[in-house]
């Protein structure tokens, strides 16, 4: 039989660390409340702030910010967006960290879209370390998923 001392501590140290998640989400939810309001104002160049530096390590930060231009050109502009599923790691060893999955249902003026983000926490909070869109495609491939 588990001693009565020894399950309370282990309550404890669940509750704390279900805390932990919680406030890891939190956080993590209100650096996306930050860039969505970038993105919706087309300050594309305030958005970049948002991307940790190692997201830059495959492409330039200048091709980036043009990226997320052309996906403006592409999409439209943002009129709405919604979290639809959140994950939180955290990990230990090699590749430690706490890290959030983030999915949203964005809607844009000209078709819908659903972002999916991975955000890692640093000394200055969460910052971004992969962002994936997929949209359906208008016109010639109708219900086509095309990943931009």
């Amino acid at each position: 039989m588990i001693d009565r001392k020894i399950l309370i501590w282990l309550t404890l140290l669940l509750f704390l660390m279900g805390c932990g998640f919680s406030s890891s989400r939190e956080d993590a939810a209100e650096i996306m409340e930050m860039y969505f309001a970038a993105i919706e104002g087309q300050d594309f160049q305030a958005a970049m702030a948002f991307y940790a530096e190692t997201f830059f390590k495959e492409s330039s930060r200048k091709s980036w910010e043009s990226k997320l231009k052309g996906y403006n050109r592409q999409l439209g502009n943002l009129e709405s967006y919604e979290a639809i599923s959140w994950k939180v790691k955290k990990n230990m060893g090699a590749n430690a960290g706490t890290f959030v999955q983030a999915v949203y249902r964005t809607r844009y003026s000209r078709r819908p879209a659903v972002e999916q983000f991975i955000l890692k926490k640093a000394d200055a909070g969460f910052q971004i370390i992969a962002h994936r869109i997929e949209a359906k495609e208008v016109g010639k491939g109708k219900g086509k998923t095309e990943y931009i």
